[in-house]
């Protein structure tokens, strides 16, 4: 079995590539020793089998960030057969800086020109057989998304080629020759040279010397040296294979004029996800509408057959909480993935990062810090791993503390479900609203404790493109496979545990501790056995509230008044994590600025919680 490595730059569809090829089954673990996700997948093509790892993105192999590191660390250390280097082709001048960068490994390559429609869209013509010849590898053009090319891109696999030899100007050629033997290549050469990897100790002093001497001659650092050798190169050949029709305003162009305009853009991004959570509310609820009304009539059939009041308790728990995945987590939880899946690939969500710039300032944040915001809305654990992507650690901390606040696909369901569904759409809507606002204030708070200023944003903005439905069909099924088997068990086990305390009555005494929370915020002390369990799924909020009420789900609204409702949905929405968040900020940030997190968590609960509560309606 043959090893393939996929590598390319950010935003050149290598994603697209990978799920095109790999199926839904995909091994997705840390690199040893790093929080940077591996993805892998087995492809049998033509009689052989390849172990395709999918690599993050990374725009050259000078580790500025863990991502790149941890590309540079495989490339030095794991084994592999094949590189398979895909490129934005409408980027080509950029783009062939890294694939000449790849060249220096000297191992068998194929470069796949993706994008091909968007070059075709800017007017740029590449001569695709005069590149592979100037490369020495097979180039194949390929549209991921649309599938086109695939089936070339696989088969050329058999036919990679180690690329052709591209040096330097003589001067710089002439240094890297010198230590090139005794660094056991000329990869290692290039860079310890330009100080992407520490020299051995018997090279230490050569490196140094020579890394003086090519100051001295150009009066910048080695790495800017070599990456403006490379750049040299890669115009060279881009002017050689391609050529540029005139230049026109393409769609993409026309469409950022107004997504993008200071006025227009921020009234386009709520237009646009107000009308996704519509969206969302209203398919849920459809869904949600044709599967509870028949799941409880099943429920009473079954606690029917039993004549156990103990029996009888333990099998509706069991049904709650099947009833709970089938017709209240999965209603609003696979459409809420869908559309932000579908927003992401688009590439309307780094325009958003773009847009919101300014106003993420406002809390001592920069826009790029909005991307894991918006994955929080999916769910609180990639959002807190994607904090990755910020560079600067105060920024990360912070980000990381206001990202628990954001309400994720088990709390969309709360907020649906009893907000959406009693009170009805808008009061939903405001809902959301409300929270990006208590978001902001509380970060504007935590940034007059830390007042370095926030990092400059830079951010590379994709062109528009239409998502695949396979793409995004095989991103939802795995986020449903995780609820499946990891998430929705935990909601059974739970809710027939609530149903075994309830049955032995310990219930009344979980709920007197938490008695006095309860009724400073003129709850039901009921209600409070249903926070214990809400650490370990929030959806677990909604079905045990049914529960310790003693009436379905479609009927809370008999029990609890719509303010009440506000004030439950107000604190579930701002209380500490799932346990399975807690975990990841363990992991990614220590205990210190976990419990910190913790306690920030239950203080903004309890305080609008209970603003809500003596609010005059």
């Amino acid at each position: 079995m043959k090893r393939v490595l996929l590598l390319g730059q950010p935003n050149c569809g290598k994603s697209s590539f990978f799920s095109q090829i790999s199926g839904v089954r995909v091994q997705t673990s840390n690199f040893p020793g790093t929080t940077v996700k591996v993805s892998r997948a087995k492809v049998v093509f033509g009689g052989e089998t390849y172990e395709v790892v999918d690599l993050p993105g990374t725009y050259s192999l000078f580790p500025s960030d863990e991502a790149e590191e941890v590309t540079l660390k495989f490339l030095l250390n794991e084994p592999y057969d094949i590189i398979v280097n895909i490129m934005d082709a409408s980027l080509i001048w950029r783009s062939l800086e890294f694939t000449l960068e790849l060249a220096e490994l000297k191992k068998p390559m194929v470069l796949l020109l993706n994008m091909m429609d968007e070059a075709q869209r800017k007017k740029i013509k590449i001569d695709v057989k005069k590149l592979s010849e100037i490369l020495g590898i097979p180039v194949i053009p390929m549209v991921a998304v649309h599938g086109k090319g695939i089936y070339e891109a696989v088969k050329s696999l058999s036919k990679a080629r180690v690329p052709a030899h591209f040096p330097f100007t003589k001067h710089v050629e002439e240094k890297v020759k010198r230590i090139e033997k005794e660094a056991g290549s000329r990869f290692l050469a290039v860079k310890y040279l330009e100080g992407a990897l520490p020299p051995p100790p018997h090279l230490a002093a050569r490196v140094k010397e020579i890394q003086e001497e090519l100051v001295s001659l150009h009066g910048i650092p080695p790495f800017e040296i070599f990456a403006a050798e490379r750049h040299h190169l890669s115009m060279k050949i881009a002017e050689k294979i391609t050529s540029q029709g005139k230049i026109a305003l393409v769609p993409g162009e026309k469409v950022d004029r107004l997504l993008l305009h200071p006025f227009f853009g921020y009234l386009m991004l709520l237009l646009i996800f107000a009308s996704f959570f519509a969206l969302v509310f209203w398919v849920g609820s459809v869904i949600e509408n044709l599967t509870v009304a028949p799941l409880e009539s099943l429920t009473q059939k079954l606690v029917g057959l039993f004549p156990s009041p103990f029996t009888k308790e333990i099998i509706s728990s069991l049904m709650d909480g099947i009833t709970g995945g089938v017709g209240i987590v999965l209603p609003y939880m696979i459409p809420l993935i869908f559309f932000l899946s579908f927003l992401e690939e688009a590439g309307y969500l780094s325009r958003v990062a773009f847009l919101t710039d300014v106003l993420m300032h406002k809390i001592g944040l920069h826009g790029k810090a909005i991307v894991p915001f918006l994955l929080g809305y999916g769910c609180t654990v990639p959002a807190l791993m994607g904090t990755r992507i910020i560079e600067d650690e105060r920024d990360r901390i912070i980000s990381a503390l206001l990202i628990p606040f954001i309400p994720c696909s088990a709390r969309t369901t709360v907020i649906l479900a009893l907000v959406g569904y009693f009170m009805g759409f808008w009061y939903a809507l405001a809902f959301y609203f409300a929270n990006i606002i208590i978001v902001g204030l509380v970060g504007s708070l935590i940034s007059k404790f830390k007042k370095e200023p926030s990092a400059e944003l830079i951010i590379e903005v994709p062109s528009y493109k239409l998502p695949s439905l396979q793409i995004l069909f095989k991103k939802l099924a795995f986020q449903v496979e995780e609820f499946i088997f990891y998430a929705w068990p935990v909601l059974i086990a739970g809710s027939v545990i609530l149903g075994f305390i309830h049955a032995l009555n310990w219930d009344i005494w979980i709920s007197s501790i938490l008695s006095p929370l309860m009724k400073a915020l003129s709850l039901p002390s009921g209600l409070g056995i249903t926070l214990i369990f809400g650490f370990l799924r929030k959806e677990l909020t909604l079905i045990m509230a049914s529960q310790a009420l003693g009436v379905e789900i479609t009927k809370l609204g008999s029990i609890l008044s719509a303010k009440q409702m506000l004030v439950f949905t107000t604190f579930v929405t701002f209380y500490i994590p799932c346990l399975s968040s807690i975990s990841v900020q363990i992991k990614e940030f220590g205990w210190k600025t976990t419990l910190y997190s913790i306690a920030l968590s239950l203080s903004v609960a309890f305080l609008f919680s209970f603003l809500v509560r003596i609010m005059p309606f």
